[in-house]
């Protein structure tokens, strides 16, 4: 088992004027020898998007017994929100594709037993065929036997179980999170790093880190 962290029209020609300008002057205000100057706010410098592919699966058995109840439809909605909740840091999942895949019933009920090391070395060994690779995968499962989701430790991967104590986009985008190396959060229910809650939220220090991790994974 491996330890994890459980969405122009051309300007007319201007005619030019002849423009009479008046330059009146103005008396300078008296100033207070005790008064200070109102600090002038800084600009607030726009951040680049940084736009992360990502190859969705969701996993089925290949008996037919076990079998995610998920759809490619629904997954494409929460896809809407996890975006609208990464836009915070500027980050966009750019989902490359959603696809369904069986898989050999014994991994898909090791799962369930949170047995990921297995997986992943089926997966190495092509026992799973995943047609396609992103800087991030993602995949969803009937159980992980009760975690709402896991980016299980040094991967690039992360799983989600289909009936999530918490909203679809909430969990995933907090497995992403933790691709992106953020680290859980202890003392406010609002974040998106807290554990089993729907908060959102993310930091100006987690956007920091989160858009370091999104740009290396782009390397």
């Amino acid at each position: 088992m491996i330890a994890g962290a459980a969405c122009a029209t051309p300007a007319p020609e201007l005619m030019e004027v002849p423009v009479t300008v008046v330059v009146t002057a103005t008396p300078a205000p008296t100033v207070s020898p005790t008064a200070t100057a109102t600090p002038v706010p800084p600009t607030e410098i726009a951040r680049e998007t940084i736009t992360v592919p990502i190859v969705v699966y969701i996993l089925d058995s290949d008996d037919g017994r076990f079998v995610s109840q998920r759809t490619v439809e629904d997954l494409t909605t929460v896809y809407d929100r996890v975006n609208d909740i990464w836009a915070q840091a500027d980050i966009q999942l750019d989902v490359v594709s959603i696809s369904r895949v069986d898989v050999p019933a014994d991994y898909i009920y090791g799962l369930a037993e949170t047995n990921f090391l297995s997986f992943f070395q089926a997966v190495n060994a092509g026992e799973i065929n995943l047609p396609q690779r992103a800087p991030i995968v993602g995949f969803y499962a009937p159980s992980l036997g009760g975690p709402n989701g896991i980016n299980p430790t040094g991967s690039q991967a992360f799983f989600v179980m289909d009936t999530p104590s918490v909203y679809d986009e909430r969990v995933t985008a907090h497995e992403i999170g933790h691709i992106l190396g953020l680290y859980h959060s202890l003392d406010d229910r609002n974040r998106l790093l807290f554990s089993g809650t729907n908060g959102m939220q993310l930091t100006e220090a987690e956007q920091t880190v989160a858009r370091y991790g999104a740009e290396g994974l782009l390397l």
